[in-house]
């Protein structure tokens, strides 16, 4: 799917228009703003894999504005309310639901990082209108032995064991299972969609966003946060623990997005929730 280049091009202009702040003394030089989010709502619906299907996806749980499978842009950013607290995200995000022995788990927390993984976030530019992207893969059902990559981990507290069948950490008491789920952040420039939904979305290379995958845009951390220690029973609705991964909808009003990107990863300083600035 092509993006709309003229309303981009608009989109580019107000971006470029934004005369960021100062950055302070003080102030912690990484590219990052955030955005803590609720949940919205879990239903059996994939508005990108499966569009206007509802009922055909495994079970996500949802943030932002309520979910379904009619879910466009469009819908997002008309929605008069939101789970997510950074002023202007109206984005979904979604994951697919943890649940134990069949039931899901209770969730405790998510935030979304906006970062850049490049040596010079300078070159980092919002998200173009209507972009659409998955991470992960809901297909892949392979071990996750303790020690690899890209697998749930334990937050607060040590790993003290493993599962029985060794996929899922187990957590000392005071902390809790989590998931960081991290996002491609080059742009082709000219989709904002694919047909595997990733193919758009590239890697730098030699630190810069450039090939087929020319526009740097912002990188997405997914900090999934559930309350539980981890242990036996557990399973993804769309599996093992390997085919874990996440969803994004564009769905911000663009011109906030811009002055977050304009003052806070632009200028390699961190932020939180507005283009303010946050030391320590």
């Amino acid at each position: 799917m092509d993006v709309d280049q003229a309303r981009y091009q608009r989109e580019l202009t107000d971006y470029q228009r934004i005369v960021p702040p100062p950055v302070p003394a003080g102030t912690t030089r990484v590219a990052e703003f955030h955005t803590d989010c609720t949940i919205a709502n879990e239903a059996k619906d994939d508005a990108i894999v499966f569009p206007r299907l509802p009922g055909a996806s495994h079970m996500h749980t949802f943030f932002g504005p309520r979910n379904d499978a009619f879910m466009t842009t469009e819908t997002l950013l008309a929605a008069g309310s939101t789970t997510c607290n950074s002023p202007g995200d109206n984005a979904a995000y979604w994951v697919p639901q943890l649940q134990r022995n069949g039931v899901a788990v209770p969730f405790k927390s998510m935030r979304v990082y906006y970062g850049s993984r490049l040596p010079d976030p300078s070159a980092v530019r919002p998200f173009p209108p209507g972009l659409v992207m998955v991470q992960g893969d809901a297909k892949l059902q392979v071990p996750t032995q303790k020690g690899q990559g890209n697998q749930f981990w334990c937050a607060g507290s040590a790993e003290v064991g493993r599962s029985a069948d060794g996929n899922w950490p187990v957590c000392a008491p005071g902390g809790n299972l989590i998931y960081q789920l991290v996002f491609k952040d080059c742009w082709d420039g000219k989709h904002i969609d694919s047909p595997d939904h990733k193919s758009h979305m590239g890697d730098p290379v030699a630190g810069k966003c450039q090939g087929n995958y020319p526009v740097a845009v912002p990188n997405l951390s997914y900090m999934v946060n559930y309350d539980i220690l981890g242990g036996d029973g557990l399973a993804l609705s769309s599996g093992m623990a390997s085919s874990m991964h996440g969803d994004f909808m564009n769905g911000w009003d663009h011109v906030k997005l811009a002055a977050l990107v304009k003052t806070c990863l632009n200028q390699n300083a961190k932020c939180g929730t507005t283009p303010s600035f946050t030391g320590g």
